[in-house]
């Protein structure tokens, strides 16, 4: 559903190169609980020193992390930075991978009696362990780590577009029946699946084919059919700000 090569936000200066792309369509079959959990994600990448990392934020947790900044709660939510653990194994080793998100206040070196803030992103890899419960966690010190440090409006703008995105892609996948969360009782679901995909016809293909059989508008039609309904709805706001009280 959701295209797969897309790049969400991109940043670059002459010492790195960042960034952020989607996973959010991922869900892995648990049969014993009989449901695919959910495990989409929003992806990180960063080269920087000759070196390139991925990191992956879960939708929950990019979600908070994000609108943090767009609030302007960062500091409050995450006094210590945003940490985030992963990994993976690579030929038969564990490697732990951790992502650090984090806000530097220094004096500015033009106007010492200026701040200069930056947010800076951290991707790290080194030795790990694998948990009892799945997790990752680090063993020891980092073998590689990458940086990428954005200003203040560069990360507002990358929370900006990312939270958006993640909210069109959850609405897109709810329109079609297929929410980007855990789905449980897969194998007792009703094979008419409850969703605006069952007030179509059944010789439709989906709902894009249905919005594609929509007729487009011109740019002049648009604009005409945007000033009616901006007249119309100052109208009735006019309308209610007259009406007497009771």
């Amino acid at each position: 559903m959701l295209r797969k090569g897309v790049k969400i936000f991109k940043f670059i200066n002459q010492r790195s190169a960042l960034d952020v792309t989607q996973n959010l369509e991922y869900f892995k079959e648990k049969t014993d609980k009989d449901e695919y959990e959910y495990k989409g994600n929003i992806v990180i990448s960063i080269t920087s020193n000759k070196q390139y990392l991925k990191a992956y934020i879960s939708k929950s947790k990019a979600k908070s992390l994000f609108q943090s900044i767009i609030d302007g709660n960062f500091t409050k939510l995450y006094p210590k930075g945003f940490i985030d653990y992963g990994g993976s194994i690579r030929e038969g080793k564990v490697i732990a991978r951790t992502l650090k998100i984090e806000m530097l206040v220094k004096p500015d070196n033009n106007d010492p009696s200026k701040k200069k803030v930056q947010i800076v992103f951290t991707i790290s890899e080194g030795p790990g362990q694998k948990t009892s419960t799945g997790a990752y966690k680090p063993v020891g010190k980092s073998t590689v780590f990458v940086q990428s440090y954005l200003d203040p409006i560069s990360m507002r703008e990358c929370a900006l577009e990312v939270s958006s995105y993640i909210q069109s892609a959850e609405i897109a996948a709810q329109l079609v029946g297929k929410p980007l969360h855990t789905f449980t009782a897969v194998t007792r679901e009703v094979e008419n699946e409850i969703g605006i995909q069952s007030i179509l016809s059944s010789t439709d293909k989906g709902l894009m084919s249905s919005l594609n059989d929509i007729p487009k508008l011109t740019n002049d039609e648009l604009k005409v059919l945007m000033n009616a309904t901006q007249a119309e709805y100052k109208k009735r706001v006019e309308a209610y700000s007259n009406k007497p009280a009771n």
